[in-house]
């Protein structure tokens, strides 16, 4: 359990002339604003150019779960409470990364020629923010504690952020997975699961993003979904189980909460002696001319 708080209105962002023309269907907007009120703790990773580049999970008040391959290169920022995103969309909800914590074991060797991952081992990662995002959210997220040998033939959903039509338009989508075992013995601490429900999306989505066993969040997605095939063209994914990571996730969220104590601070700190240095810059210039 993260947190709860009080409803606070959810920012649907309907009013683009450009993205109503993309999602003109009726049942579009529904299916994204359902997905928005229910995974409200789902958030979009930006790059220092504000480009989405991966999806993560809110675990506590400036915190955030995602892929090791997602914090690899550093983000930059994370936007909350929207179910669609644009780059030039107002930046109320878009906060700044202050640090990034990658499992020690991270190893991830994709190859690009054939879209494959030839080993992966601890890829997880933590995104801190610079400013809590508590108060805009309306539900806690539940984190699992469950293992590979738990998860055997169960059915999974992936929540995240793709593109759609409009290669410009962020939006939530979903895609099921039933378990299956992986093909690949160097994929350490996984499991997989190829595409249970039929396939509504129209680009790859995903990566970094949260998946869920009967609502509670047990995985984080390896690639985005659609990206990778088994034998026959079935579409398959890697996901992460988090259970064997949860101690290193409290023990990396204290050690980080210590971090933004200190750096916070020493801004209050520095702002306290610039704001000294102005008054007596004042006063000696006051004085000079008193003088003279």
């Amino acid at each position: 359990m993260i947190f709860t708080h009080a409803t606070v209105p959810f920012l649907l962002l309907v009013f683009n002339k450009e993205i109503e023309k993309v999602l003109s269907s009726y049942s579009d907007w529904q299916r994204i604003e359902t997905l928005a009120e229910e995974y409200p703790y789902i958030v979009a990773i930006l790059n220092h150019e504000k480009d989405y580049v991966c999806t993560g999970t809110v675990i506590n008040k400036r915190t955030v779960l995602t892929s090791g391959r997602c914090i690899n290169p550093v983000p930059h920022y994370v936007t909350t409470g929207t179910a669609v995103f644009w780059k030039n969309q107002s930046s109320n909800n878009v906060f700044e990364v202050a640090f990034t914590k990658l499992h020690g074991d991270y190893i991830f060797n994709f190859h690009e020629r054939d879209l494959s991952i030839s080993q992966m081992h601890s890829n997880i990662g933590l995104i801190f923010t610079v400013k809590p995002f508590l108060d805009l959210y309306l539900e806690s997220a539940n984190i699992g504690n469950y293992f590979a040998s738990e998860l055997k033939g169960k059915k999974l959903l992936m929540v995240g952020y793709g593109n759609i039509k409009e290669p410009e338009v962020i939006v939530l989508q979903q895609q099921t997975y039933h378990q299956v075992p992986c093909k690949n013995p160097k994929w350490y601490y996984c499991i997989c699961g190829i595409e249970y429900s039929a396939i509504n999306y129209e680009e790859p989505f995903g990566e970094g993003a949260p998946v869920l066993y009967n609502d509670v969040v047990v995985g984080i997605s390896a690639s985005p979904s659609g990206s990778l095939t088994q034998n026959r063209n079935i579409n398959y994914n890697i996901f992460t189980v988090i259970g064997p990571y949860l101690p290193w996730i409290e023990k990396s969220k204290s050690s980080i909460v210590l971090q933004l104590k200190n750096l916070s601070n020493s801004v209050s700190q520095s702002k306290t002696y610039e704001k000294r240095f102005i008054f007596i810059t004042i006063a000696i210039t006051m004085l000079n001319k008193l003088i003279h």
